[in-house]
């Protein structure tokens, strides 16, 4: 969810057509073969989101190409490899396009729809579609950093403001971002990724951050996804799959923490998203634990 670069949402409604240009070359080489003709073809898909599904904390980073912004020219972070990458490497699904940024909000996911769409990328055979979004609406960062280094409560007054947040803005705008997604793409299947629990207390206080505080702040995430889950249902062919069940156990605290951190710089913007094995650990399976296509199946 974070990032080293910010948006403001009054610039995003102004560079909304601005910001539809795509390079010639990603698009030659990223359109797919539609795979909605025949059954035995791969699934079309396409993903979207913030950086738990650009793949932040997976080490291979780079800066997408999908995106030109001649008026905020900030670059459009992603990492493999991911969950994305997972699911590309299987024979029975075929990744059209990540247009997953770091540090975007749900409210900027009609953007990425926009862009993805005008490259050909999202449309009427887009099969499948990933998201993860909504962290970054409640300023994730500033949840964290009262949690990790402020009394704890301060931490319980900035969560139960995220807490609200989340149901005032994160509802709408996600609602809005999966009516966008399925007015482009009108066969595809959305599925809604919640996030894991970055904390794991039933290991007890941990040099990061208190047992208490540990519990507030995983109180928020679930807060946070009922919010998701909320907005999926409210949206015809979208299903939420939650992920804590998979990252039980392999948060902060655990000796086998799935979450990258850098002791150095903590808040450096990787920190605090899954490593590879997190993301072929736990999102993974749980896509394919709960997307009902029958290709999906393992």
């Amino acid at each position: 969810m974070m990032t080293t670069h910010t948006h403001t949402r009054a610039g995003f409604a102004g560079r909304l057509g601005a910001l539809a240009v795509v390079v010639a070359g990603l698009v030659a080489g990223s359109v797919a073969t539609p795979a909605a003709a025949q059954d035995s073809e791969p699934l079309d898909y396409v993903a979207l989101g913030d950086s738990y599904t650009s793949g932040i904390g997976a080490p291979n980073i780079s800066i997408s190409p999908l995106y030109v912004d001649p008026e905020n020219p900030q670059p459009c972070y992603q990492a493999s490899p991911g969950y994305v990458d997972v699911l590309d490497a299987r024979d029975d699904v075929q990744l059209t396009a990540n247009a997953a940024c770091a540090g975007w909000t749900a409210a900027m996911v009609p953007l990425q729809v926009q862009v993805a769409s005008a490259a050909g990328l999202l449309n009427a055979e887009t099969d499948l579609v990933t998201i993860t979004a909504g962290g970054n609406d409640i300023k994730f960062l500033d949840v964290l950093q009262a949690c990790l280094f402020r009394p704890l409560k301060e931490c319980k007054t900035v969560v139960k403001a995220a807490e609200a947040a989340a149901k005032a803005e994160v509802l709408p705008a996600l609602t809005d971002a999966y009516a966008a997604i399925r007015a482009k793409a009108p066969s595809a299947k959305i599925v809604v990724l919640g996030y894991p629990h970055l904390f794991s207390p039933e290991f007890g206080d941990n040099a990061l951050i208190a047992d208490e505080a540990a519990k507030v702040f995983n109180k928020g995430t679930d807060t946070l996804n009922k919010v998701i889950e909320e907005a999926a249902k409210k949206s015809p062919g979208t299903v939420y799959v939650d992920v804590t069940d998979e990252f039980a156990d392999h948060g902060f605290g655990s000796p086998d923490s799935w979450f990258t951190f850098n002791p150095a710089n903590p808040l450096d913007g990787v920190s605090f998203h899954p490593t590879a094995t997190g993301y072929a650990e736990g999102y993974y399976p749980a896509v394919i634990r709960e997307v009902e296509i029958p290709t999906l199946r393992d």
